[in-house]
């Protein structure tokens, strides 16, 4: 009797084991796409085999493409017919501005998603401005060459 309790509990066991390993690849699929645009989220989704249904959303300011995802869980894997259709994650929305401003709600710069995002875009302006300024001079340099190639000519 008590080697079949053994049994029983060690069958249970490697049961729960094996239950948390599948869904560990569940789990990291949903953080994986959390803080995406939807557009990258269903990227990322169809290449782990799975796609993305909107659940719910969060704002009107743009095209659900440019949203940002701030959450997602799978789906149920039963419709209403009681017909599987594994392979779906549930994705909810935020379609605010990516933090907010005195125009555009969004998430506060004083949050560390907020600000994360601020400081990306902030980097991203000032390397867009470094690479205006040295076409600038760039161009600035190759006219003064061209000046003084045509004055040497003269």
């Amino acid at each position: 009797m008590k080697n079949l309790l053994v049994l029983g509990a060690g069958a249970c066991a490697a049961a729960a084991v094996s239950v948390g390993l599948l869904g560990a690849g569940v789990a990291s699929a949903d953080d994986a796409v959390v803080g995406q645009t939807f557009a990258d989220a269903k990227a990322a989704l169809s290449q782990q085999g799975m796609s993305a249904q909107v659940a719910t959303t969060v704002g009107d300011r743009k095209d659900w493409n440019e949203c940002i995802v701030t959450s997602a869980t799978p789906a149920s894997s039963i419709d209403g017919f009681g017909e599987s259709k594994g392979g779906v994650m549930n994705v909810n929305l935020n379609c605010y501005a990516k933090y907010g401003t005195a125009l555009w709600p969004g998430y506060s710069l004083q949050s560390p998603t907020g600000r994360k995002m601020y400081e990306a875009d902030l980097a991203a302006k000032e390397q867009r401005e470094a690479q205006q300024a040295a076409a600038q001079q760039q161009a600035e340099a190759a006219e003064l060459a061209g000046e003084d190639a045509q004055v040497a000519g003269e």
